[in-house]
């Protein structure tokens, strides 16, 4: 029974083990930086404005990135950054895929 038990456990996390290990092949690009500066849009805003959100990188992950990396972030969107904060920072193509505070 312990068995049985056990294999469908195993079964049931796979999906979550491929979750955990998607952002190592998806986003190719990953640095740890500080938020420089950050700046709005001028003008009228609407829902899906971005701010162009100035990084200083201190130590790259994985990938080619350079020492300032300059991204643009939803200001309406899931992940909110703060100035003078350090990020952990996934990118694919020059876009954002994950930030997380670090």
């Amino acid at each position: 029974m312990k068995l049985v038990l056990t294999f469908i456990c195993m079964m049931v996390s796979f999906s979550a083990w491929s979750t955990v290990t998607a952002g190592n092949v998806d986003c190719p690009i990953q640095f740890e930086g500080r938020v420089k500066e950050i700046i709005e849009p001028v003008g009228a805003s609407g829902f899906f404005d971005a701010n162009t959100v100035v990084f200083e990188n201190q130590r790259t992950l994985k990938g080619e990135v350079s020492e300032q990396v300059l991204l643009e972030v939803l200001q309406n969107g899931p992940f909110k950054v703060s100035v003078e904060k350090d990020y952990r920072v996934q990118l694919r193509s020059g876009k954002l895929c994950w930030i997380e505070e670090i």
